[in-house]
């Protein structure tokens, strides 16, 4: 009886097919990430216009900096995948 080198589930995993579906699906949710700190910088703004305090600016400027983590994490998946 022949001797099997690799398993099934290490044959799979390391299949280029696989790793094509995994690295679109870690950009896909990548993407919803941005779009979703996008509407997050929308919210926020609405927030401040109609809850108005002295920390408002402070909640608008965390909503834009996660949106440009969210994109430069985009670009950077995208460069190393």
């Amino acid at each position: 009886m022949p001797e099997v080198t690799q398993s099934l589930a290490v044959s799979i995993i390391t299949s280029n097919y696989f790793l094509i579906i995994i690295k679109v699906a870690i950009l896909l949710i990548l993407v919803f990430y941005a779009i979703f700190a996008l509407i997050i910088i929308k919210q926020v703004s609405s927030m401040a216009k109609t809850f108005v305090t002295t920390i408002s600016s402070i909640f608008a400027s965390a909503a834009v900096v996660n949106a440009i983590f969210a994109l430069i994490l985009i670009v950077l998946a995208v460069a190393i995948l």
